[in-house]
């Protein structure tokens, strides 16, 4: 009878430990509604010292966006391992200090963002079955696509409600999923680390791109991530939330696809 027990607390072990492998390497993909957007709706930010930025948004069209899927979530360092291991690849090393120059010498921990490269997010994606997103399909994501409420902010027009910004994330990331979705159910897609998507960051080419599901100009020196960071502040010095802060889905940020700090993640996408 004990024995008996004991191999029926080893399976029951077992099939835990292959749903929550399983789990683990789910997207939990949402489906997004195709449709027309605004892209780019706003061309400035307001500073918290009250300064209008300009030059730091996508470019201001009308796009046309075809039915797609998106991770709920950022993808996290739990999964890579994943992808790693059954793809017989080294664990990356964690960066040893913070994007503010600051020693911090990070570990990886499972469900937090994976602080990747523009090429490993890709790799990832590819072996996941999909792809990252465009930098349309993101910004008409967080957004809320079909079911939007027009809000600033993915989700809220307070940004602390659904990220991590420099007002409540104590200096660092966090966690992924741990305060309110947007319209479409999807987390963090303000703030906690800046998303790498397919896109190269070329301006000057913007205006050649199709305006039926844009991918981005055909080459740059850089890449493009969304939705920014924790460590940027969207309160005025007033102690109210800015209405066009750093963290609105329309800004854009570039950098070298070998970027690797605790302020860049990603999540993935992939066709209907």
């Amino acid at each position: 009878m004990i024995k008996y027990q004991i191999l029926v607390a080893l399976g029951l072990l077992t099939l835990y430990s292959c749903n929550q492998d399983q789990k683990l390497l789910q997207a939990d993909w949402i489906f997004v509604e195709g449709g027309s957007f605004e892209q780019g709706k706003n061309q400035f930010i307001i500073s918290p010292n009250g300064d209008t930025v300009l030059g730091f948004t996508s470019p201001h069209r009308i796009v046309e966006i075809d039915n797609f899927y998106i991770s709920r979530y950022e993808i996290t360092a739990g999964q890579f391992k994943e992808f790693c291991k059954q793809t017989s690849r080294k664990m990356p090393e964690p960066p040893f200090e913070s994007a503010h120059g600051i020693k911090v010498y990070y570990e990886w921990q499972d469900d937090k963002p994976m602080l990747a490269t523009w090429d490993e997010a890709s790799e990832f994606a590819k072996w996941a079955g999909g792809r990252l997103p465009t930098e349309a399909e993101w910004e008409y994501a967080a957004k809320g696509g079909q079911k939007s409420k027009g809000y600033k902010y993915s989700g809220s027009n307070d940004t602390t409600e659904i990220g991590w910004v420099g007002e409540n994330s104590d200096s660092t990331f966090h966690s992924v999923g741990k305060l309110q979705p947007n319209e479409l159910g999807l987390y963090d897609m303000t703030g906690n680390v800046s998303e790498w998507v397919y896109d190269w960051y070329n301006p000057e080419k913007d205006s050649l791109v199709s305006l039926i599901n844009p991918q981005g100009p055909p080459d740059g020196e850089f890449k493009i991530s969304k939705g920014v960071s924790w460590f940027y502040n969207t309160y005025g010095h007033d102690g109210k939330p800015l209405e066009y802060g750093i963290h609105m889905p329309e800004v854009r940020y570039q950098s070298p696809v070998d970027t690797r700090n605790d302020g860049f993640g990603f999540r993935i996408a992939k066709n209907e």
